[in-house]
């Protein structure tokens, strides 16, 4: 398939110089490459106002670190707390994990290092890496394999999520509910991306998504105080049903996530056949070059 190279504009470059300077003073970084972009602009002209336009931004990046040490969790929290001129996705894995994933034939790690942009060099060199070239029917075998193996677990603990609702296990329905997100998402991301995710956090998941669709998360409207409250109580529902006496859901806030959820199970399907069909396509193609 043609490949994708990320272009950010010198105000996006600069903007994101505010992050990498103190994020690379904090932890011991080797590289960091943005692999994704997303600019959200929203103009609007009227005759009872002045013109009004508003510019929202996620970046996507990749921050690799000398240690192998897993840190992503940690560095994301310290992106949220310590940056909010855009927002921000960032994913940290040690740069031996990438150089042995992408000698492996690694589809994700190959796309963001060698086309994604570099913002960040400890050394002052470009990334040098022997880049294999993909092929596409492996990566065909390996969406479909992963694709019908998370989207049958979402589907299962989305069923479950039913029959826990019908006997009114309510907290036992929003954990089941979070557990057909996570593994929805993690079908996406694996068939669009190639990216072997562990996240838990449904926000960074979803976020996530949007490196290749806003469909996912706009199913979880986050903008009023309802809309929040209610994507909280399906975020913590990880812990807190398990753990906190004190966590409590409703049969209507249940019900309201039961319908989101379900939503998302069809549209995952939808995404993830279309992308597929895609894939086929290009064996389709390269076969008749041969």
């Amino acid at each position: 398939m043609e490949r994708k190279h990320v272009n950010l504009s010198p105000l996006q470059w600069r903007e994101l110089q505010g992050l990498i300077i103190p994020l690379v003073s904090q932890y011991k970084t080797e590289y960091i490459i943005c692999f994704g972009c997303l600019n959200d602009t929203k103009a609007t002209t009227s005759c009872f106002i002045e013109d009004v336009k508003q510019s929202n931004t996620h970046y996507f990046l990749l921050m690799i670190t000398t240690a192998v040490t897993r840190i992503e969790h940690e560095v994301q929290d310290y992106v949220n707390s310590h940056f909010d001129k855009a927002g921000i996705t960032i994913i940290v894995h040690g740069l031996e994990t990438i150089t042995n994933a992408i000698s492996q034939g690694s589809r994700f790690f190959t796309a963001a290092c060698r086309d994604g942009m570099q913002l960040y060099t400890a050394s002052g060199l470009r990334l040098n890496i022997d880049y294999p070239n993909l092929n596409p029917a492996t990566t065909l075998a390996k969406a479909e394999k992963h694709y019908y193996h998370r989207y049958c677990m979402a589907l299962g603990f989305m069923e479950a999520a039913g029959e826990c609702f019908e006997k009114e296990y309510y907290n036992n329905t929003i954990f089941m509910l979070h557990q057909a997100v996570e593994q929805a998402c993690i079908a996406m991301i694996r068939v669009f991306m190639a990216y072997r995710s562990d996240i838990h956090n449904l926000s960074r998941l979803l976020n996530l998504c949007h490196c290749f669709s806003d469909e996912p998360a706009a199913l979880f409207p986050r903008k009023t105080t309802e809309d929040q409250r209610l994507f909280q109580l399906l975020l913590k529902s990880y812990t807190d049903a398990r753990y906190r006496d004190e966590y409590k859901v409703t049969s209507q806030d249940a019900g309201m996530l039961c319908t989101q959820v379900r939503a998302l199970i069809e549209l995952t399907e939808k995404l993830c056949i279309d992308r597929i069909n895609d894939l086929r396509t290009a064996v389709i193609d390269v076969s008749k070059q041969d």
